[in-house]
C-alpha cells in the first residue's frame, strides 16, 4: 500500500524506496549522490567533507581571493582619482522631461569615469554570482566550492558571450545592464524547491543592495551639486537597478524564471528548459523591440528617485561614463 512507502526526509511529499547508505534516512533520487560505498545524502556528504583533513585546503575556496581584492582596491583608487578631477555640470529638465544643459569634462575625466563604472560593474558581477553560489552552498550544493565560485574571482564566472560580448554591446547601445556571468548549480543537490527559488533570487537582491549603496554615496558626495564621482556612481547605481529589473523578467535563462521554475509542472519545466537556449535572444527582442524595454528604464528611474537621488545625476553620469561609438 502507498501509505507504507517511506517519504523522502528532505522532500516529504515524495515517496521513495531509496535511502542513504550512511544515515539510512529515506531519500528521493534528487537527494542522493554516488559515494565510495552506495549512495549518500547531501547532508552526509557535507559532513564527510568537513571531517576529511585532506579537504582542509577547500577552506580557501570559500574565501575571497586576491583578484577580487585587487578589483575592490582599483575601484576605490579610481574613485579617489575621479574625485580630484575638475568638473562642471548644469543640467535641468524641460517641462516635457527632456534633460538639457551643459556638461564639461575633459577626456581624462571621462576615461576615469568609464573605468570606474566598468570596474564597479565587474565587482557587482562577482557579488551577484557569489550570492547564487553561496545560497546554493548553504542549500546543499557542495560542488560550488570546487568550482571556485565562492572566491569572488571573476575568472570563475566568465562565459565568452554572457560575460564579455553581450554586456559591452548592450552598454554601448543603451546602457542596459546585463548580469554578465554564469554559475552552474547542481540543482539536484538543493534541499527543496523553496531553496532553489532562493538561489535564483539571491543574485538580483545583491544588485539592488549594491545599487542602493552607490546611490547612498551619491547623497553624501553631491551635497553641493553633482561631481564627476557622484555622477558616475549615480549611473552605476541606476545600472544595478536596471540589471535587477531585467534579470527578474520571467524569461528562461534569467533569474526571474529561475525563481518560478521549481514550482512549475515537470513537463512544462522540460519544455521551457529547451527554450532557455534562446533566452538571450528573447531578452534582446523584448527589450529592444517592445515597450518592456522602456518600462524597465522607467522603473530604474523610479527606484533611483525612491533613494532620494535626482535622476539628473544619472543623466550626467551616463554622459561622461558611457562608452560611445564615434
Amino acid at each position: 500500500m502507498s501509505d507504507e512507502i517511506p517519504h523522502c526526509a528532505l522532500h516529504p511529499g515524495r515517496e521513495t524506496l531509496l535511502s542513504c547508505s550512511r544515515c539510512e534516512r529515506p531519500m528521493c533520487p534528487d537527494c542522493l549522490r554516488p559515494a565510495a560505498v552506495g549512495l549518500r545524502c547531501v547532508a552526509c556528504l557535507r559532513d564527510e567533507r568537513r571531517a576529511d583533513p585532506s579537504l582542509a585546503a577547500s577552506r580557501s575556496g570559500r574565501r575571497p581571493g586576491w583578484v577580487f581584492a585587487a578589483l575592490v582596491a582599483a575601484f576605490v583608487a579610481l574613485g579617489a582619482l575621479l574625485a580630484a578631477k575638475p568638473f562642471y555640470a548644469n543640467v535641468v529638465r524641460l517641462p516635457d522631461g527632456t534633460p538639457v544643459g551643459q556638461v564639461v569634462a575633459d577626456s581624462s575625466t571621462k576615461a576615469l569615469a568609464m573605468a570606474l563604472v566598468i570596474v564597479g560593474w565587474i565587482v557587482s558581477l562577482c557579488l551577484h554570482e557569489w550570492a547564487h553560489a553561496y545560497t546554493a552552498y548553504r542549500s546543499g550544493d557542495l560542488s560550488v566550492v570546487d568550482k571556485g565560485y565562492l572566491t569572488l574571482d571573476p575568472r570563475k564566472y566568465t562565459d565568452p558571450i554572457l560575460s564579455l560580448v553581450l554586456p559591452l554591446v548592450f552598454l554601448v547601445i543603451g546602457g542596459i545592464g546585463l548580469p554578465g556571468g554564469a554559475v552552474w548549480i547542481d540543482h539536484g543537490a538543493i534541499r527543496s524547491r523553496h531553496r532553489e527559488a532562493l538561489v535564483s533570487a539571491a543574485g538580483p537582491a545583491v544588485n539592488l543592495v549594491f545599487g542602493a549603496a552607490c546611490l547612498g554615496l551619491v547623497e553624501v558626495l553631491a551635497t553641493d551639486g553633482p561631481t564627476a564621482l557622484s555622477s558616475a556612481l549615480a549611473w552605476l547605481g541606476w545600472l544595478q537597478f536596471l540589471t535587477a529589473a531585467l534579470n527578474l523578467l520571467p524569461i528562461p535563462g534569467l533569474d526571474g524564471y529561475g525563481i518560478i521554475d521549481p514550482y512549475l509542472p515537470r513537463e512544462l519545466r522540460a519544455s521551457l528548459w529547451n527554450a532557455g537556449r534562446y533566452g538571450l535572444f528573447i531578452v534582446f527582442f523584448v527589450v529592444v523591440f517592445t515597450p518592456v524595454g522602456q518600462g524597465l528604464f522607467s522603473l530604474a528611474d523610479r527606484m533611483v528617485e525612491a533613494t532620494g537621488v535626482d535622476t539628473l545625476n544619472v543623466v550626467i553620469g551616463q554622459e561622461i561614463a558611457r562608452p560611445q561609438l564615434k
